[in-house]
């Protein structure tokens, strides 16, 4: 390995809403490292997510490959032990290579351990001694009034492990503070709270559904919003602290370093909370910036496309990984800048497990977006279609009313599935839809 090679440091921040970004036009003062960091890097302001969902949207970061074919969802619970993962590459290129994710969806138990040398849990110790020592450490961390979901002991983790690594080193970086229960630790529980109100206006809905749906109140999406940008401008000083590790090291300007999101959060301002993720634009536009002085230019903004499958084909390009398999993304830059980008881009939510499904509605969805119009095609054909000129907000469902506009969208996202099922089959996956009756591409509802 040449003493020229990059480090990677690849940061997911769950639930991490763009519009809450500082850098990305918030009037709050989120992220003021991370807006330094896009000064210094080039951004991405039309990147989504594959999946809303946290493990289908780290398989398809780690794989290159979209959910239908990886087959990690909330179906499955788990990725097979086919597709190779980013880290497996760049262990074959030397990279000393560690995760550090607290969230037990994401983990080696769900197949996204392969590569790692190491996985930082958060957890330590056997089934029921590590459950009693998390309890312990939990319980500590509140009495000293330093709680959070995982990001003090998750960087310090990263921290002592880049003191003690040699280079080149391959780190991915998981925080969900950003995602409900959305509780990020004094001060920031109050950073940005509007007067009168406190995180207590919103306990009922800071947490996952547990019952009917219903519709947030005002006070509780104001609350909502508060927290996530506290919880957002914590996390923005726990990862000023790793790069402030590694600049006195002098290799902060030696590492690709990429921050993006797994979605966006529902503060309440996305409609009621149904227990299923969510398909609007909020929650699928998903933050995405490069730094790396060596490789990338400073201060440029890229308006094309871009999703989370291209992440695993750009580190490869700018590590000089050689990719064995072929891949659903593309690399968003290369020696000669930015790639073009595809005119639509495709995310995909699952069945939930079957007594939720009972609840909401036992549905796959899938949506095609262009810049203009988005097609929101579930399996049961209660289709949505958007105009996102004249509906940014995603109000008027005009399926009904401009049938053939939302056929020829329908038409254009099966052709992608069809590619999406024939990309399996390179990779020797079998298609993870193959047996549930999924239309043929082209085909138009009754035909």
């Amino acid at each position: 390995m040449s003493s020229e090679a990059l480090n990677v440091l690849l940061v997911v921040l769950e639930g991490a809403r763009v519009d809450r970004l500082s850098w990305a036009g918030s009037e709050r003062p989120t992220t003021p490292f991370l807006d330094q960091v896009a000064r210094e890097g080039v951004r991405f302001p039309n990147a989504f997510t594959t999946a809303p969902s946290s493990l289908a949207a780290h398989a398809s970061i780690l794989t290159g490959l979209f959910a239908s074919v990886h087959g990690a969802t909330e179906e499955t619970r788990a990725l097979g032990p086919s597709p190779r993962l980013l880290p497996e590459y760049l262990k074959g290129l030397g990279y000393r290579t560690a995760a550090f994710c607290p969230d037990p969806t994401v983990a080696p138990a769900a197949g996204l351990g392969r590569g790692f040398d190491r996985y930082y849990t958060a957890r330590s110790g056997g089934r029921f001694t590590g459950r009693a020592a998390d309890y312990a450490r939990r319980a500590s961390d509140r009495v000293l009034g330093r709680a959070d979901a995982g990001a003090r002991r998750t960087t310090q983790a990263l921290v002592d492990w880049l003191a003690a690594s040699r280079e080149p080193f391959f780190a991915f970086v998981h925080y969900r503070e950003p995602v409900r229960p959305i509780r990020p630790p004094a001060p920031y529980d109050r950073s940005f709270m509007p007067a009168g109100l406190t995180a207590a206006h919103a306990r009922p809905a800071n947490q996952p559904l547990d019952g009917p749906p219903r519709p947030p109140s005002a006070e509780e999406t104001a609350v909502l919003a508060a927290l996530h940008d506290g919880a957002l401008r914590y996390c923005d000083l726990r990862l000023k602290q790793v790069a402030d590790a590694l600049a006195a090291t002098g290799r902060w300007d030696r590492t690709l370093f990429i921050l993006t999101a797994s979605f966006g959060e529902n503060l309440g301002d996305l409609g009621a909370w149904d227990g299923r993720p969510g398909l609007h634009d909020a929650a699928l536009r998903v933050p995405l910036v490069l730094r790396c002085p060596q490789r990338i230019p400073a201060g440029f903004v890229v308006d094309e496309f871009a999703q989370s499958v291209d992440l695993l084909p750009t580190v490869a390009e700018l590590t000089g990984c050689r990719l064995d398999a072929p891949l659903q993304g593309r690399a968003l830059l290369t020696g000669a800048g930015a790639t073009a980008g595809p005119a639509a881009v495709m995310a995909e939510a699952f069945r939930l497990s079957p007594s939720a499904a009972a609840r909401v509605g036992d549905v796959r969805r899938k949506v095609i977006r262009t810049r203009r119009e988005k097609l929101v095609w579930q399996s049961d054909e209660h289709n949505a279609l958007f105009d996102l000129l004249r509906d940014p907000d995603e109000r008027h469902n005009l399926a009904g009313s401009e049938p053939a506009r939302a056929d020829r969208l329908r038409r254009r996202l099966f052709d992608w599935l069809a590619d999406s099922q024939r990309s399996a089959a390179a990779n020797g996956l079998a298609p993870a839809e193959a047996d549930h009756g999924t239309p043929l591409a082209g085909r138009s509802a009754g035909e």
